[in-house]
């Protein structure tokens, strides 16, 4: 009843579970940040997603596991949904408000998928009321932090940037795949300290979580951004699903 608890999404793809090692390890270290004991069986909750998957036919869709304060003992549920998330998407692109609100960089809670997410639901409806898909936040130093729902990575002459950690964001899994997925193909990449001017001089932008994996943005405020098969975005995603899917690393 007080939020007393953590969770991950993930996704499911040819009724498999992506990167569940990657999301357990997170899990644990949100549970340790907010003082719950982490004294599950990752096998058994591993074989628990996949009857879930089973019982649920799904082929393409979403897990999340949620971890959460009991009076006795700690509860863990698994949950299973639908990705709505698809290709029509991609080819679309995203719109993204940004936030008057401000990041607490300093929060004890930033770097933690906790089940305290009302404040992000709050402002990403208020987004969606406006029209737009999601809404990114700046910290209280003025820096580039996150959005809503996702990571934020914007281009420059094919250069990839993305705000560091300690700008206030939770990094996410999938954040980090492309984050090493750059490095190990030699695309310049940068983790730093970005203003709002910075963004929107960008020539392509994209964000990323667990379910959308890597989504290119159409527009931020009233400001267009290319979207198309033939951008940089397009090569990177395309080089995702060969590293990771195609050769099985996930």
């Amino acid at each position: 009843m007080y939020g007393y608890g953590v969770f991950e999404t993930i996704n499911v793809f040819e009724s498999k579970v992506i990167f569940f090692q990657e999301h357990m390890e997170r899990l644990k270290s949100s549970s340790s940040v907010i003082g719950l004991d982490c004294d599950f069986d990752d096998v058994r909750i591993s074989n628990d997603c996949n009857e879930m998957i089973k019982k649920n036919h799904l082929d393409s869709g979403a897990l999340r596991i949620t971890h959460s304060k009991g009076s006795k003992q700690n509860n863990l549920i698994i949950t299973a949904r639908e990705n709505h998330y698809g290709e029509k998407i991609f080819q679309k692109g995203l719109s993204i408000n940004i936030s008057d609100y401000r990041r607490n960089e300093k929060s004890l809670l930033v770097t933690v998928k906790s089940n305290n997410y009302l404040e992000n639901l709050l402002i990403l409806n208020m987004s969606i009321n406006k029209g737009f898909n999601e809404s990114i936040f700046f910290n209280s130093k003025g820096y580039l932090a996150e959005g809503c729902i996702s990571n934020i990575f914007f281009t420059k002459n094919k250069k990839v940037y993305t705000p560091a950690i300690d700008n206030g964001l939770l990094s996410g899994i999938v954040r980090n795949k492309v984050i090493e997925l750059l490095k190990a193909k030699k695309i310049p990449v940068e983790e730093g300290y970005y203003d709002k001017a910075s963004l929107l001089d960008a020539d392509e932008i994209f964000i990323t979580n667990s379910l959308m994996e890597i989504m290119p943005v159409n527009r931020i405020g009233h400001q267009p951004f290319s979207v198309g098969n033939e951008g940089f975005i397009n090569h990177i995603k395309a080089l995702y699903k060969e590293h990771y899917y195609k050769n099985k690393e996930i």
